[in-house]
């Protein structure tokens, strides 16, 4: 008979239900003081299966809760001083870009270069992705174009959240933390056995703080919850449900000013103190974004002898809107902007792989994915260009984007093998074929108050494309300790529609970026596990690489007008490599070193619009050739050292610090760039052996130096000519958090 845990939770009051976690856990924590000299291993999923980090034959960064927690990480974005190899942009809407290849284009409809993923179910755009991070299993950032697996738009990598699953035990958790600039986090977990085939698993986490500047912006107010509930009848077949809901509410601030960035020269204001615009401008442009995310997934798992199935059925919509409320009419320099968009994605996944312990590997599926975004894009700016070249009085223009529907369907087949040629070396191939349609319907509207206006233009298109993508690649263990591989492969990230009129001759869609890679690398342990040292080399030949320029037409129904169209260019090379040391130097002592090199280059990016307007604003030709990509150091330093005080009582006081030096490169475009900069950051902790209890101080950007996060150009309005809206990096902040385990 299936012994029952629900019949004494009913009626059970907060109080008494804690006291039953902690009779149940207290007992089952495990001593923390007994050290090993052994560097831990991570078990990933990165290839669609579970496998020891150290063998799998692709480059990947993981990060533990540990990780995480001990640099005060609450949130996606500040995981970048964990992951040399990510940038997270943060101007309007979140991008994400790895080894310097991503996407800061937030056009409707324009896909990223990152894939992302919650639980392996993708996320159309990383506004999707939970605001606040908190009961995790690991982070992993796929470095390098997963085109087989992964599908399109994953030309730069992927970025996957792994969260804990119900357990069939009780557990729970919860910790508080305070910091400066009002900082108020807080996470909370409990795990609850209803029966013997069933278990249930809620968690939610939040974090709230202050404007990081002295213009009242950068502040944020999120807080996101889960549940979910387990049906497992016996171990050949399970059912998890995941509901998820989140909120985000981000005051962004930018500091728009000339002097802000360093510009044709000017050493501007990067790299000083903190509090980048103080005195610089007297009403730096502030907006408001809020974020709104609903999920529903479901994930099935059926051991049928011969073979594994796995469905993955996911739901997320998420409302965005972004403000910028600076007055319709005033001085110089005044700019408003709202944009507010729905999107609702449906994806389908089912995948059939080996039985484990199969001498050959291999996993087969099928993918597809339904997405609507609709939404609309008012601005308002102070000063017309053309009617300032005609020596007419400043001016309001204002305009209109709307999109009333922006619908992407993708379908897919995939097969990825894995097979031994001879003892220690491997073969792995996929292959994977895709076919997709963008549907668009829209408008654009606008004008110059006081001096004309043009009444909404329809604009419609529809953009179809398919595409094959393949990998093959060979790894070789030398011993069961050193592995080396070599690899290349394909992958294309999706084109789409522009929302522009039939006039706009050429701009009505935009082709795919497409990619050739190709990588070798190698990773180690030595010395009985007490070192590690992995190292990888890349080449990639990019094509279409997709970017939005400032638009205004001379000629047509919506001459005058100011237009961001999504366009490519021609081709660009990604290079570069990365080395990552681990050393456990004595049971308590570990060192860390991680060296990121780069070598990104526009070998041809040359943009000629139709109906341009005049020079030198708006040039008839675009030429970024032969210039670096932006946000892409040529060299990236990190160190981190973490000492273990074993106390008596075996609870250990952990004390660490890790800083990273970051060379030069550029912010966007070819004329901002952020100088050489250095970070540092140190923690310590205590964590009980018995009781469950861990306290954590934190502190990051010891410096408090001012980092460009992302620039985007000012407007080109002959009072905004060199003037940028700038995003800067957060400034230094510290904490400390209190955590018990049940």
């Amino acid at each position: 008979m299936t012994r029952s845990y629900f019949k004494p939770l009913l009626g059970c009051s907060l109080p008494a239900l804690l006291a039953v976690l902690a009779s149940h856990g207290a007992h089952a924590q495990s001593a923390p003081g007994k050290q090993s000299m052994q560097i831990q291993e991570i078990v990933i999923t990165a290839e669609k299966k579970s496998e020891n980090l150290q063998k799998a034959a692709i480059s990947v960064d993981a990060l533990r809760p540990s990780d995480i927690a001990k640099a005060g990480i609450k949130n996606a974005v500040d995981l970048q001083q964990l992951l040399p190899a990510v940038k997270f942009v943060t101007a309007d809407e979140m991008t994400v870009s790895i080894r310097g290849l991503g996407t800061t284009d937030d056009n409707a409809g324009v896909d990223s270069a990152v894939a992302y993923s919650q639980d392996g179910i993708y996320l159309d755009h990383p506004e999707a992705m939970t605001p606040v991070l908190f009961d995790l299993a690991r982070v992993e950032a796929v470095l390098g174009p997963q085109g087989t697996l992964y599908g399109r738009n994953s030309n730069a990598g992927a970025i996957n959240f792994v969260t804990n699953n119900p357990v069939f035990k009780y557990a729970g958790e919860a910790s508080i933390g305070i910091g400066n600039y009002g900082e108020v986090d807080s996470d909370a977990m409990i795990n609850i056995p209803l029966s013997d085939e069933l278990a249930l698993r809620i968690a939610e986490g939040s974090q709230r703080h202050n404007a990081y500047d002295s213009a009242g912006t950068n502040s944020a107010d999120n807080i996101a919850g889960r549940a979910k509930l387990l049906y497992k009848p016996n171990n050949d077949f399970s059912f998890l449900l995941d509901v998820d809901v989140s909120q985000q509410k981000v005051a962004r601030g930018v500091a728009y000013d000339a002097s802000c960035a360093p510009h044709n020269g000017l050493p501007g204001c990067a790299g000083t103190p903190y509090v980048p615009w103080s005195g610089l401008s007297p009403t730096p442009l502030s907006g408001h974004n809020s974020d709104y995310v609903f999920g529903v997934n479901g994930t099935l798992n059926y051991n049928m002898g011969w073979a594994n199935l796995i469905s993955l059925t996911g739901y997320k919509q998420y409302q965005f809107s972004s403000d910028s409320p600076a007055p319709w009419t005033g001085g110089v320099d005044s700019f408003d902007y709202l944009r507010q968009e729905v999107d609702r994605n449906i994806t389908q996944e089912v995948r059939i792989s080996n039985e484990t312990g199969s001498r050959i590997q291999w996993v087969g599926g099928v993918y597809f994915s339904h997405e609507d975004q609709p939404g609309i894009t008012h601005f308002n700016y102070w000063q017309n260009t053309i009617l300032q070249f005609l020596s007419l009085a400043p001016n309001n223009y204002y305009e209109a984007l709307g999109t009333t529907k922006e619908a992407s369907d993708s379908q897919a087949v995939f097969a990825d093998v894995t097979v031994p040629l001879i003892e220690g070396l491997n073969f792995n191939g996929g292959l994977r074929y895709t076919h997709e349609t963008k549907t668009f319907a829209g408008f654009v509207g606008g004008g110059v108050w006081g001096v004309a206006t043009f009444p909404n233009v329809p604009t419609a298109n529809t953009e179809t494309q398919s595409r094959v993508t393949w990998k093959a690649k060979l790894s070789y263990d030398i011993t069961p300790q050193n592995m080396v591989y070599a690899q290349s492969s394909t992958g294309f990230k999706s084109g789409g529609v522009n929302n522009l009129p039939a006039a706009a001759t050429g701009l009505l869609t935009y082709a795919p970026e497409t990619i050739l890679a190709y990588e070798i690398g190698s990773k180690n342990r030595f010395f009985d596990g007490r070192l590690q040292v992995n190292a990888d080399a890349f080449h990639y030949d990019y094509h279409g690489y997709q970017t939005y320029l400032f638009y205004q037409p001379n000629s047509g129904p919506l001459v005058g007008s100011t237009l961001f169209p999504t366009v490519n260019s021609q081709t660009a090379t990604f290079e570069g490599g990365e080395l990552d040391v681990r050393a456990r130097v004595t049971a308590v002592d570990t060192l860390g070193f991680n060296l990121q090199l780069l070598h990104d280059v526009f070998d041809k990016y040359i943009i000629s619009l139709p109906n341009e307007g005049a020079a030198p604003l708006t040039p008839l030709v675009t030429n970024n050739s032969n210039t670096s990509v932006f946000l892409a150091p040529k060299a990236t330093y990190s160190m981190s050292y973490e000492h273990d005080f074993i106390m008596p009582n075996e609870d250990i006081l952990a004390v660490g610090a890790d800083s990273t030096v970051v060379m030069s490169h550029l912010a966007q475009g070819i004329y901002y760039q952020q100088p050489t900069y250095h970070k540092t950051g140190a923690h310590i902790s205590y964590e009980t052996a018995e009781s469950g209890w861990t306290v954590t101080a934190y502190i990051r950007n010891i410096e408090n130096v001012a980092v460009i996060n992302s620039i985007a150009g000012g407007f080109p309005v002959m009072s905004n000519i060199g003037e940028n809206n700038v995003y800067i990096d957060p400034p230094r902040t510290f904490g400390f958090n209190v955590k018990k385990v049940f």
